[in-house]
């Protein structure tokens, strides 16, 4: 066998068993990617700690260090979408590094089946890979149709974090790097405050399902009430739990409804594979509404393109340094500029245009002087500004004053009697008919190189 391979892959129980659609997308995910992974036989159930290792430490290390002796043997290591086979594998590692004890234990029971482990192989979690190996820039450089618009609610689940020292991804408590991962791919991640609560995934596995059942409803019903658009995840048991859990309590009439996606189709998606190739149907929780609203943000988005520089309205809507010293933003506490860059950055182009926000900015330029990417928001909102003028959204004010300049060449008429009191000479006149062929303000009715006294008035 050529070995040019980087992983093996560790599918588990429920993936290949339950849920051959986030098999599907996890390949896809690592073939787009150019991450090289090869399926190996004989691994076994890496094995679930809660069945093996309550009845017998010794069953569960031997399981597990067997595994990790096929992937030494080949001399690649593990790659797998479950935390769950992430804590076994990795805290069997752990021990056999750390611990002589295990190490010889580990080293006569392999030995009944002609194997050896040494500890030099070990295993990963998709995520880890993706972050650490691709890295944030290239699953942003990937993301060939942005989740903009989507607000989706990460869950960490327990085994993706804990226990740290074994699985080493991140801050056990107050963890970060899955938010980045969806937000790299232009969604929005919601924070709620059950965020870290467990799935409840085992309480069916001790014939308490009702409380697993509550569990997912605490969850979900939060999200459903902050509009969260889904809900994505990492692991098959905390998949199974908001999906097909879900599905249930929604068929006995509760109001609930949160589409659920494991990451690797999340970002399948936002890398352009069409939904009906990855499987979307086999979801117990219906998707489509997820799927449509983020298709009208992109129709949204592709109106922007070739108007606004998207890459640099995204960088000056993560940056923010100047709204601090925006003169109107510290006398209306309400008013945040940021948020009009993040909503176009975002696709909600419609939203902007509504939003009397845009018409806030004095034209003052000091975010243009402050601006250290040497840009300024200041030409995106003149931008926008056109766009709503267009569309007949601009304050009424606005309109008048535009009808005044073409009307009278200039905005404010001067007052000759006033001018006098002080012994000024009138005004000089403005030539309004000839600012409005310069303009081409043209006026229905009359013929080509006629003048008309009539004002258009912009729709």
């Amino acid at each position: 066998m050529e070995m040019t391979a980087r992983y093996a892959h560790f599918w588990g129980c429920f993936i290949p068993g339950r849920l051959p659609h986030v098999e599907k997308a996890t390949r896809l995910v690592m073939e787009r990617l150019g991450l090289q992974a090869i399926d190996m036989d004989g691994f076994t159930c890496c094995p679930e700690k809660g069945l093996v290792q309550t009845r017998s430490h010794r069953e569960w290390l031997l399981t597990a260090a067997r595994n990790l002796a096929i992937a030494e043997e080949s001399g690649v290591d593990l790659i797998t979408p479950c935390p769950g086979c992430l804590g076994t594998l990795a805290g069997a590692h752990a021990e056999v590094v750390g611990d002589s004890r295990a190490r010889r234990a580990v080293r006569d029971g392999l030995a009944v089946v002609g194997r050896r482990y040494e500890g030099r192989a070990t295993a990963r979690h998709l995520l880890d890979v993706l972050d650490r190996d691709v890295g944030l820039v290239r699953l942003q450089q990937y993301a060939i149709k942005p989740m903009v618009g989507m607000r989706v609610a990460v869950h960490y689940g327990c085994h993706l974090i804990r226990p740290s020292q074994d699985v080493n991804f991140d801050d056990p408590f107050e963890p970060s790097r899955f938010d980045e991962m969806v937000e790299a791919i232009g969604a929005e991640s919601v924070p709620y405050e059950s965020k870290m609560l467990c799935c409840g995934g085992l309480m069916s596995r001790v014939d308490d399902e009702e409380l697993g059942r509550d569990m997912v409803r605490t969850k979900l019903r939060e999200l459903k009430r902050l509009e969260a658009d889904a809900i994505v995840l990492a692991c098959p048991s905390c998949m199974l739990q908001y999906d097909v859990t879900q599905s249930v309590l929604v068929r006995r009439g509760e109001d609930l409804g949160v589409p659920v996606l494991y990451y690797s189709e999340l970002l399948c998606l936002a890398m352009g594979v069409d939904p009906a190739e990855l499987g979307l149907s086999n979801h117990r929780v219906d998707v489509s509404p997820f799927l449509a609203k983020w298709e009208d943000h992109l129709d949204q988005l592709a109106g922007l393109t070739g108007t606004l520089d998207l890459r640099r309205v995204q960088n000056c809507a993560d940056c923010g340094a100047c709204v601090l010293e925006c003169p109107v933003a510290q006398t209306d506490l309400d008013y945040d500029p940021s948020a009009v860059m993040r909503a176009l950055a975002a696709g909600r182009l419609e939203e902007v245009l509504r939003s009397h926000d845009l018409w806030k900015c004095h034209d003052c330029y000091l975010c243009s002087e402050r601006c250290w990417q040497g840009w300024s928001m200041l030409d995106t909102f003149r931008e926008v500004r056109r766009i709503a003028i267009e569309r007949g959204l601009a304050p009424e004010t606005l309109v008048t004053g535009r009808c005044t300049l073409e009307r009278d060449g200039r905005l404010v008429r001067p007052s000759d009697a006033h001018r006098k009191r002080l012994g000024l000479r009138p005004a000089p006149e403005a030539d309004a008919a000839e600012l409005r062929r310069l303009l081409n303000v043209g006026v229905s009715g009359a013929g080509e190189g006629e003048e008309s006294d009539d004002v258009h008035t912009p729709q």
